[in-house]
């Protein structure tokens, strides 16, 4: 007997091993300053890994309730990088 396109899609997404929104979720141990907000200390946070074009190692945060921004390198100590120093401005 035939499955209804629903009953499919409901047995698809009971497999899937990787949940929905991913890339903003946790791996690995924390990097130090990114576990809140630093304007508004919200938790509910989008974290990238990403490598600059210097080749340091940096988690990117952006807060949705704010819209506040930074950049952690991972062997930091919770102090996020100056927005020159990650975009390339005045030298």
């Amino acid at each position: 007997m035939a499955r209804r396109k629903g009953e499919a899609a409901r047995a698809r997404a009971e497999r899937a091993g990787e949940p929905l929104g991913s890339i903003s979720q946790p791996h690995g141990p924390g990097v130090p300053g990114t576990a809140a907000c630093l304007r508004c200390g919200d938790t509910e946070l989008t974290r990238i890994r990403m490598a600059l074009a210097d080749g340091r190692q940096v988690v990117f945060v952006s807060c949705p309730a704010c819209e506040q921004r930074n950049w952690f390198p991972l062997d930091g100590r919770g102090v996020p990088l100056d927005r020159d120093d990650v975009v390339g401005g005045p030298a």
